[in-house]
């Protein structure tokens, strides 16, 4: 129906007759020819306040709002009548010319009424003139009972920011009408910018006719956004009630809605980038550390992405033991004019770790604890409170030391750190981790044990558990224990290296050691001219109850002038290993005829974290000299040891030992020695020592060398240089020399050394082998012998 105003009474010239003739034709529906007459008119007769109204409203029936904003540019709205302005706002509206319509109402809304007050309120939130919007919706009173008019305040309100407000009209348009279109659609956008995004995409889902794929996709992507952060959320409450198998449901949920989303939304729709970016970062949460990286690959510009899917993605390429490819990404990670996050300075540090640059890694360490204070201002009235942030970086302060192989300063940095939080069970961790690596299981487990108090159920205090039951020999406690992380921490990086050393366990393995030399000077009297001696030993698997059988070939042989001389063995045994205690027996003969069967065992096991004791016997020892051999003579042998260790830069060790032989010697022998570090850092490694050795022979004399009494004194030094090391595989270069005096009854004391130099390589955590050389120089019988020889050892488990 047209407006009242079209009747109103106008001239009573010729021009009025005119004019109210083309209105009567719009009230008979003939829109376009009452525009036509009109427009005509409005040429004939400019400026006619009247024609212009009736023309501007004639055109909005006939949908040509281009020509009525064409048509009023720069007109004075005060000159058009008032029941003109509805639909002349409602075309500059549709026109986009917001500010324009807005004005146009701006003087006039009041006289108006209600719908011109909503619809300024519409056209100035739209213009982006807020106050006057949110001005003009509060003058409204009382509210409108239309559900449409109530849906556009809805609207108006909504494009202010206003959108609890908004929410509630909107809601009161649903309650006068349900089905509304426009009042359905505020309630669910209202919904969406107040954060309730997964109830607005639900309403959306339900009419989805009343809104646009973009407006779906925007609202189902921040839904899955929504979703990410509430399941993080959860985690974290899993995680403090101890649920850890069921902290990672609803990230897969969400990863499964993720997925559903990529499938049916298309590549080039901008937010389908949205969400694999989402993407990465989920996978990253969920450990899926391979899979974030090939999404993080698979992104059209990776290096542009936002900074949590690059930060998601150097983590994952962290885990993944890629730090040259991690370390640009945390680099583009720092801001210029602000100090990094000291979450993202520890990343930096553990990368450079990783890569062996120490220095870098001590710098960002350094940088820090420079800007993380331990405590933190809340305002000028309270006390301040701990900055639970320094904590990571005290705990990373323990390891650094750890790291560089310094352990007794990780040692004292932990025990400072329990001494001021004693209570806080990540630092008894920490401080239980640092005691193992010290090789005081026993007294790691002590200091779990109180870790248990506060967090039986944390990660690490389960991995101490596991860890400890490890080196105690408790393989059952162990094993039941990496059988509960598994199944709560599936993907995490300490347990699947747990797992996998359990499983060696399952793996044969073995061992071997090939050394031969070549002796110049003197008469060869102990090693002969030419030497060579090789063990290998294959191990089956360990059983369920800690045994496991073996097979070992031991060949010693030398050449003396023209003669040969060999003492080649194999045997077969059994071995026993828990609870820090060790058993084994063997049953053994000469390989090359048949013959000599016999029978060695041995056992040993540690009272402490700091003494070992062991005996062993043997009844067909490889001891026996070869030169014993070759005349006939054989030798039986027993041996008792003990083993002194402080920690891993102090131990000593002492060995007490008697060979029987055929012709009636009783040979006995001591030594000891003591070891100490003198200097340790990331790559090297500098060891002292003293040795000392006495011998004794009850029957002089015979084919062999045999002084009446000989020992030895000698001061050593060793030297470990780690040139190279990728994670598991690395290259070390060994160095060890000795110097000292020998001594042997009928020909006094005579200087001796021994220099020996090794390549020592790991292939990975399970495969490994040595070669090198050592040149040695000591006198028998007055005359000195130089000895030049090699080494090949192997050590691996299938």
């Amino acid at each position: 129906m047209l407006p009242w105003a079209l009747l109103a009474p106008g001239y009573a010239s010729s021009l009025d007759q005119q004019r109210e003739s083309a209105v009567e034709l719009a009230r008979e529906g003939r829109i376009d020819e009452a525009a036509d007459r009109l427009r005509t008119l409005d040429n004939q007769f400019p400026n006619q306040p009247l024609l212009q109204a009736d023309l501007i409203v004639v055109l909005r029936l006939s949908g040509d709002n281009a020509g009525i904003a064409a048509r009023t540019a720069g007109l004075d709205p005060e000159s058009v009548p008032d029941y003109a302005h509805m639909s002349w706002a409602a075309a500059l509206r549709d026109q986009g010319e917001f500010t324009a319509a807005a004005d146009v109402l701006r003087e006039s809304r009041k006289r108006v009424g209600t719908s011109a007050q909503i619809l300024f309120a519409v056209t100035s939130a739209e213009a982006g003139d807020i106050p006057a919007a949110r001005q003009a919706i509060a003058h409204i009173h009382p509210l409108p009972e239309s559900a449409h008019e109530l849906a556009l305040m809805a609207y108006a309100l909504r494009q202010s920011g206003a959108s609890h407000e908004a929410l509630a009209l909107a809601n009161r348009a649903r309650a006068r009408d349900p089905q509304y279109a426009l009042a359905f659609q505020e309630q669910a956008m209202a919904l969406w910018m107040l954060g309730a995004s997964n109830r607005a995409f639900a309403a959306m889902q339900e009419r989805p006719d009343l809104f646009e794929d973009d407006i779906r996709h925007q609202a189902d992507a921040e839904a899955i956004a929504t979703d990410i952060r509430q399941a993080l959320d959860i985690r974290a409450e899993m995680e403090a009630a101890g649920r850890h198998r069921e902290r990672n449901r609803a990230l897969d949920q969400a990863l499964a809605r993720v997925d559903g989303f990529l499938s049916r939304v298309p590549d080039t729709h901008p937010q389908h980038l949205r969400v694999r970016f989402d993407r990465v970062a989920l996978l990253r949460e969920l450990e899926r550390m391979p899979e974030a990286i090939d999404a993080f690959e698979a992104l059209p510009e990776p290096t542009a992405a936002p900074p949590f899917v690059r930060r998601a993605a150097a983590d994952a390429y962290l885990a993944e033991q890629q730090p040259r490819a991690a370390l640009p990404l945390y680099q583009s990670l720092i801001p210029e004019d602000e100090p990094p996050e000291a979450s993202l300075l520890l990343d930096l540090y553990y990368t450079h770790i990783a890569l062996e640059d120490y220095a870098a890694a001590a710098d960002h360490l350094d940088e820090a604890y420079r800007h993380t204070p331990v405590w933190l201002s809340v305002g000028p009235d309270r006390d301040p409170i701990p900055n639970w942030e320094r904590v990571d970086i005290d705990h990373l302060h323990a390891y650094d030391a750890a790291y560089r192989q310094d352990l007794g300063l990780a040692w004292e940095r932990s025990s400072e750190l329990v001494r001021q939080a004693p209570a806080h069970a990540g630092l008894r961790n920490t401080q239980a981790r640092i005691a193992r690596w010290r090789g005081w299981p026993a007294r790691s487990r002590e200091i779990t044990e109180i870790a248990e108090r506060w967090a039986p159920d944390a990660r690490d205090t389960r991995l101490n558990r596991a860890e400890n039951a490890r080196d105690l020999g408790e393989h059952d406690a162990w094993k039941q224990e990496l059988a509960s992380l598994r199944a709560d921490y599936p993907r995490s990086r300490d347990v699947q290296r747990l797992s996998a050393e359990l499983e060696d366990r399952d793996r044969p393995s073995i061992e071997s050691e090939l050394i031969f030399g070549r002796t110049s000077g003197g008469d060869g009297l102990v090693s002969g001219d030419r030497d060579r001696t090789w063990r290998t030993r294959l191990n089956s698997p360990w059983s369920a109850h800690a045994h496991r059988v073996f097979l070992e070939h031991r060949d010693s042989t030398a050449t003396f002038d023209e003669t040969q001389a060999r003492h080649e063995r194999i045997g077969a045994g059994v071995e026993w290993a828990a609870r820090r205690k060790q058993a084994w027996v063997r049953l053994d003969r000469d390989l090359t005829n048949d013959t000599n069967p016999g029978v060695a065992a041995g056992w040993s096991q540690w009272l402490n974290d700091h003494w070992r004791f062991g005996i062993e016997a043997d009844s067909v020892s490889m001891e026996t000299p070869l030169r014993a051999i070759d005349a006939g003579l054989e030798g039986w042998a027993v041996s008792a040891s003990v083993d002194w260790r402080a920690h891993e830069s102090l131990s000593a060790y002492t060995r007490l030992g008697l060979l029987s032989i055929d012709d009636g010697n009783r040979r006995t022998s001591l030594g000891t020695g003591v070891t100490h570090r003198v200097f340790a850092n990331a790559h090297h490694a500098t060891d002292l020592g003293a040795d000392v050795y006495f011998q004794n022979n009850s029957q002089p004399g015979g084919p062999y060398f045999n002084p009446e009494q000989s020992a030895s004194l000698s001061i050593r030094v060793d030297h470990q240089w780690i040139t190279w090391r990728h994670y598991d595989r690395s290259l070390t270069q060994h160095f060890h020399a000795a110097a000292g005096a020998g001594y042997q009854s009928g020909f006094g004391s005579d200087p001796a050394i021994a220099l020996r130099y090794e390549h020592r390589w790991s292939l990975d955590r399970r495969w490994g082998f040595d070669y090198g050389v050592g040149w040695g120089s000591t006198t028998y019988d007055g005359d000195r012998e130089n000895r030049l020889f090699g080494l090949v050892r192997l050590r691996g488990i299938f």
